[in-house]
């Protein structure tokens, strides 16, 4: 029930119930567009009823995941039926006139607005993906939605006309939508392979040759998400991940997706290793509960806040991975010395977070700071709360179910979370994360799995500028004539075409590129160090790490 006052001829106002009507459904129907046997569109037909004033607007895609103007991907937008159309004040809005609560119906078509086939050099193909044999559409960059609709308003998705052979995936089909759900979502149709697992309601959408079989990323798939879910405390419910192949240059590897409200695009050249996969998966589907159930992002600089939502996802994937089987402590060590490497080599660690708000979309180092920031945090707080027999497990679930009935940012519902089990917060937040000082682990971090080192090692440089080269088709560009890598014998202008050695942050490993130099083909060796030396992190594990111990140290990083 809800109050209403209605005003009186008479000049005075009664105070009065009637009772909410429920918002009326809006409906969705897509059908691709063939010609000549390939699909050269995605047409959607989008009903709602109209604002009762008689004027309603339309919103286009615009601005997401980095991405602008994705406006050009609609294209024949038009009324069918029951109302007048024309343009708003931006090229993302439209407005219709019509009788009060008309009937709309409105028709659009969905392009590429972009020439050639997904490559990984693009990044993450976050646009609208329509191919000859395939689709790809992500909520946010294809759906035409009432703008003044009520987001709690019922959603119904249909498709028809599919041509034969063709296979058909999107998160929303099931029942349950609301309008303020259908941005984030994946629509998928073409020559993509679907697989189903009953028990769990987890879907894979899948296309293109691997170097997994599909059954293996099926199993994956649902092992991750079962034992999310079984920490959360949630059951089965249905659960879309779709897998869209990359071209790109030889031995490019790229690996990405986006985590949706129950879903999960997922983005990778064809040699990705199982072990990259594997983790991209399990950080992306985790966003179906961090931030999205521990409380809200602002809806103005949201990447100030990415510490958290990105750094504690991080977080919990390596935790749950660990706590399923799916990784064993080794497994986790690597992963968490790689991140310790990037950050204590970072050129931009001690930057403030205004700096991530920034250049989050624009810089790779910026990118990463706030992942590692928050991962980091959050591992310094698991610690202080192992020691009263507590863990961050108890902080993290405390917040999902204070966000529950209250409508506050994560942060601060963490900050109101954390005292409760002695864990105060705010100090490390504006230090670490305003202010950028650096964050450095305790020896005893992970007790008894091993013990978190700290020393002095050459600072890691590959000899030339990697982002210079990549963007001149591999061409490779900036060799510092003070480093190794000039001594060996790289020169700008040689096309790079493969690395054959060494590991990417580790200047202690000798590297090994392959290049074309005049057209005969060459590897070229040496130890990838920069100017300088830093302060390095490692988590060190113990040799004896079995029996009793093992056991320890899986509840210690799994969260046990």
């Amino acid at each position: 029930m809800r109050s209403k006052i209605k005003a009186i001829a008479a000049g005075f106002a009664v105070l009065f119930c009637v009772s909410a009507a429920a918002p009326e459904r809006i409906e969705y129907t897509l059908t691709p567009v063939m010609q000549d046997g390939a699909r050269v569109a995605v047409q959607y037909e989008l009903r709602f009823r109209g604002e009762g004033d008689g004027e309603s607007s339309l919103r286009l895609p615009n601005s997401w995941g980095g991405q602008d103007e994705l406006w050009r991907g609609i294209d024949a937008l038009r009324v069918v039926s029951g109302a007048e159309m024309r343009d708003g004040e931006t090229p993302d809005q439209r407005v219709l006139t019509h009788r009060p609560g008309a009937r709309i119906h409105i028709r659009y078509r969905v392009v590429q607005d972009w020439e050639g086939a997904p490559r990984a050099e693009l990044g993450n193909s976050y646009r609208p993906v329509v191919q000859p044999t395939y689709f790809h559409l992500i909520g946010d960059a294809s759906l035409v939605t009432p703008g003044g609709g009520n987001l709690d308003a019922p959603v119904r998705f249909r498709v028809r006309n599919l041509p034969r052979g063709w296979s058909f995936a999107s998160d929303l089909e099931h029942e349950g939508f609301t309008l303020g759900d259908v941005w984030s979502s994946v629509t998928v149709g073409g020559d993509f392979r679907v697989l189903r697992d009953a028990n769990t309601k987890v879907r894979v959408a899948i296309r293109g040759d691997w170097r997994f079989a599909d059954a293996e990323f099926m199993r994956e798939a649902v092992d991750i998400i079962a034992a999310q879910r079984a920490f959360w405390g949630d059951g089965a419910s249905p659960y879309l991940v779709t897998v869209l192949h990359l071209d790109g240059p030889e031995n490019w590897l790229s690996v990405g997706g986006t985590g949706l409200n129950d879903a999960f695009a997922f983005f990778a050249t064809a040699n990705s290793p199982a072990e990259t996969i594997t983790r991209t998966l399990a950080h992306e589907s985790l966003h179906s509960w961090i931030p999205a159930q521990i409380g809200g992002m602002p809806d103005e600089g949201e990447a100030e806040h990415y510490w958290l939502s990105e750094g504690f996802t991080d977080f919990y994937t390596a935790r749950l991975l660990v706590r399923a089987g799916l990784w064993t402590p080794r497994e986790f060590a690597a992963d968490l010395n790689g991140l310790l490497d990037a950050y204590s080599q970072s050129s931009v660690r001690a930057e403030p977070n205004t700096r991530v708000l920034v250049d989050f979309w624009n810089d790779q180092e910026v990118q990463k700071l706030p992942y590692q920031r928050g991962r980091l945090l959050a591992t310094v707080w698991d610690a202080r709360l192992r020691t009263n027999g507590r863990n961050f497990d108890d902080v993290i679930l405390m917040m999902r179910e204070r966000a529950r009935h209250e409508e506050t940012l994560a942060v601060g519902v963490l900050a109101d979370v954390a005292p409760l089990f002695g864990l105060e917060v705010s100090g490390d937040v504006v230090a670490h994360v305003d202010a950028g000082r650096p964050i450095l682990l305790p020896e005893d971090a992970f007790a008894p799995c091993g013990q978190v080192l700290t020393d002095e090692t050459p600072r890691f440089h590959r000899g030339f500028d990697i982002t210079a080269t990549q963007a001149d088709n591999n061409i490779i560009a900036g060799v510092d004539p003070a480093l190794p890598a000039y001594a060996a014998g790289l020169r700008d202008g040689m096309v790079l075409l493969r690395r054959d050695g060494g590991q990417i942050g580790d200047a202690e490993q000798e590297i090994a590129y392959v290049v074309h130099d005049g057209g005969a083909e060459r590897t070229i060796r040496y130890m990838p160090r920069g100017h300088g030396a830093f302060t390095r992190q490692r988590l060190e594990l113990a040799e004896d790490l079995r029996g009793a111990r093992l056991e320890q140290c899986v509840a210690v990083i799994g969260g046990g």
